[in-house]
């Protein structure tokens, strides 16, 4: 008989992915969305059910800006010390079949999944990242609230050993099962094929940076850009928040091209239009990179006061680059789990500065040799090749 299995969290590119391929592996999957956007009735290409939290929720709106996390984990706090049982969560918990609660992220999903182990069902959490707070009277904040949730889950699942060892020493852990499982895709996201290396045109190397912070990580690219080094990154305009947070330079951009003020280097800064879910869940994106040289993963570490969110985490944008077969570039010292798979397959490097960065990236036979090793492990990663450590986990639990 197939499980019944209740996802409680936010649907991301992987997550959808993860669920997907369960409904296909005797589960019976229902979705409870919490992200702060309504999603569709149900998951891309199936049948999975998914109910959205806060869709025409007055509450959700105490829940945006950058105390968010801190006001939800306040007002389910004292729903549950105060034994409230008919707030929207519970109601939809109460009418689905439930033999396994799963819930995904960091701090922002947790007092959702405290609210849910009033139904005494096992549930099992994904830590994406941990801890989400980026400076350390956060770290502190953010261990006070999920101490007895952390503590009462039946399995947790970390993506590398750092985070494990931290979650550990902070939280105990003593009960319950604990499971490393970095976050993968399904062959379905895999590059289709692979197109001709833009640096063959020019003899320049030509870089890709798939995140959509880019108006943190701007003066970086210019950097990298300032060696003769092209960077590709995505649409300012299409980012989501750019026409909130960027100076009119950039909020001016016309027509998916910047205005020449916008960047130095412009003529190294390229901008590509945003892919839909449809083309990443297709290959179609993971095709595009695979022109580039090398993916760049990056944040803007020198404005945070702690560095635990990045060292114990594996980024969806480096699980995505890993897709398309092409080498991962980090800087050294601060995206240490990622910086352990690099170095354990060969599929990239990591730089000490701008010289180092660039005098890799011309030297192409290192570079080569990073591209035939990220060709070849790239399925390595893939979910069908490491579903059935997490089934069998997940199959313990609820024994």
């Amino acid at each position: 008989m197939p499980i019944e299995f209740l996802f409680i969290g936010q649907l991301t590119f992987a997550s959808e992915s993860f669920l997907s391929y369960l409904s296909e592996h005797d589960y019976k999957v229902t979705v409870i969305n919490t992200s702060d956007w309504a999603f569709r009735e149900r998951i891309y290409g199936t049948n999975i059910p998914v109910y959205n939290l806060y869709e025409d929720s007055k509450i959700h709106a105490m829940f945006k800006g950058p105390l968010m996390w801190y006001r939800k984990a306040l007002l389910y706090g004292v729903a549950k010390n105060l034994g409230f049982k008919r707030d929207r969560l519970c109601r939809i918990i109460d009418k689905t079949e439930k033999e396994l609660i799963y819930g995904n992220w960091g701090s922002y999903g947790l007092p959702e999944i405290g609210m849910a182990q009033r139904f005494h069902v096992p549930i099992v959490y994904e830590f994406l990242t941990y801890p989400c707070s980026s400076i350390r009277l956060g770290y502190k904040i953010e261990n006070f609230f999920n101490k007895r949730i952390v503590n009462k889950l039946d399995g947790r699942v970390f993506p590398t050993q750092r985070m494990y060892n931290y979650m550990r020493n902070v939280f105990g852990i003593h009960l319950g099962e604990n499971l490393l499982f970095s976050e993968c895709f399904t062959e379905k996201f895999y590059y289709r094929r692979r197109l001709p290396l833009l640096s063959a045109v020019d003899c320049q190397p030509h870089v890709v940076f798939i995140g959509i912070d880019d108006r943190d990580i701007l003066p970086q690219i210019e950097e990298v850009a300032s060696r003769k080094i092209h960077v590709h990154m995505c649409n300012l305009n299409q980012v989501g928040w750019a026409s909130r947070l960027f100076s009119s330079a950039y909020a001016n951009a016309r027509e998916g091209l910047i205005e020449e003020r916008a960047f130095k280097n412009l003529g190294f800064i390229h901008q590509f239009n945003r892919f839909n879910y449809q083309e990443i869940a297709d290959g179609t994106f993971a095709t595009f990179l695979t022109q580039f040289d090398a993916c760049l993963v990056t944040y803007n570490f020198w404005r945070t006061s702690g560095l635990y969110r990045f060292s114990n985490s594996i980024p969806q944008r480096f699980s995505m680059a890993l897709l398309a077969g092409i080498p991962i570039i980090v800087p050294e010292g601060y995206l240490q789990g990622c910086e352990e798979i690099i170095n354990k397959y060969e599929i990239g490097f990591v730089y000490k500065n701008y010289i180092d960065l660039k005098n890799k990236l011309y030297d192409k036979s290192l570079l080569n040799r990073y591209q035939e090793n990220a060709i070849k492990n790239a399925h390595v990663f893939s979910l069908e090749n490491n579903f059935i450590k997490m089934d069998k986990f997940l199959k313990r639990i609820i024994e």
